[in-house]
């Protein structure tokens, strides 16, 4: 039958059950796999810095060889303040990205409060811009009204593109960004700990860094589904330019100075 037929059969007892269970072990398990994936991007980007700036920052101090101890003073306080900066930074938009989401959710209720005729109209548009043939999307959009939480996420999700659920994750995005880039921060400072010469020092900080970067590349390319090879690589580029710059710049310094 047609989807504008009012006869059309109504779903069997076995298709809703059905139904229920793809929902509750696909589709939830689905969102709870998408939710932990955006974790993995804040511990991405987290890891990736806490990776690419103290290593330029003990690259070019140690180019510059004003000896360890100034080294490691300007490792950890990058380290550190690099830490509270990125969580910082975290916290803060994501905390005005919700609160942006929440205003125009609250903006979306008062408009259906006020208007509801008006709400069905724009909502029934949409599902016929979608594909709905006219009379089947304006039974659509009346049945939704008839209850006001449906019909509210689905407006925000359908008008807005946004997910009614949005929001509380700031300060968790926050943690996981600012923990991951002072973790990351200790595989270019520990050798200058360790190791009491300079030059072994220097060598073994950009080679743990550049293996740590490589890896990090490698699982950002498994998450996106690219080539995992090439991923590494590139991210393993882009930390050979940052130790260049900084070494660069440390002889460049000293040079003038000295």
């Amino acid at each position: 039958m047609g989807a504008d037929d009012p006869g059309a059969a109504a779903l069997t007892a076995e298709s809703r059950a059905e139904a229920h269970e793809h929902i509750r072990e696909h589709a939830l398990a689905e969102a709870a796999r998408i939710e932990r994936l955006s974790r993995v991007r804040e511990f991405v980007l987290g890891a990736q810095d806490g990776l690419l700036v103290p290593l330029g920052v003990v690259t070019g101090m140690a180019a510059a060889h004003p000896g360890r101890p100034a080294i490691l003073v300007a490792g950890l306080a990058e380290a550190v303040a690099g830490c509270i900066a990125m969580g910082g930074g975290s916290y803060l938009a994501s905390e005005a990205e919700e609160g942006l989401y929440a205003a125009e959710i609250a903006d979306e209720g008062r408009e259906i409060a006020e208007t509801p005729e008006r709400e069905i109209a724009e909502l029934a548009l949409v599902l016929e811009e979608e594909g709905l043939p006219t009379g089947a999307a304006e039974r659509v959009a009346r049945g939704l009204a008839e209850n006001p939480n449906v019909f509210l996420r689905t407006k925000i999700q359908k008008e807005l593109g946004l997910s009614p659920d949005v929001g509380g994750a700031a300060v968790g995005d926050a943690l996981v960004v600012g923990l991951t880039y002072m973790g990351a921060a200790v595989i270019p400072l520990w050798p200058y700990i360790v190791l009491p010469l300079l030059t072994p020092a220097l060598v073994t900080s950009l080679a743990c860094t550049l293996v740590a970067l490589f890896t990090l590349g490698v699982v950002k390319g498994r998450i996106a589904r690219q080539a995992w090879r090439r991923a590494g690589v590139q991210v393993m580029l882009i930390g050979s330019v940052s130790a260049g710059l900084g070494f660069a710049i440390g002889h460049i310094v000293r040079a003038i100075t000295g």
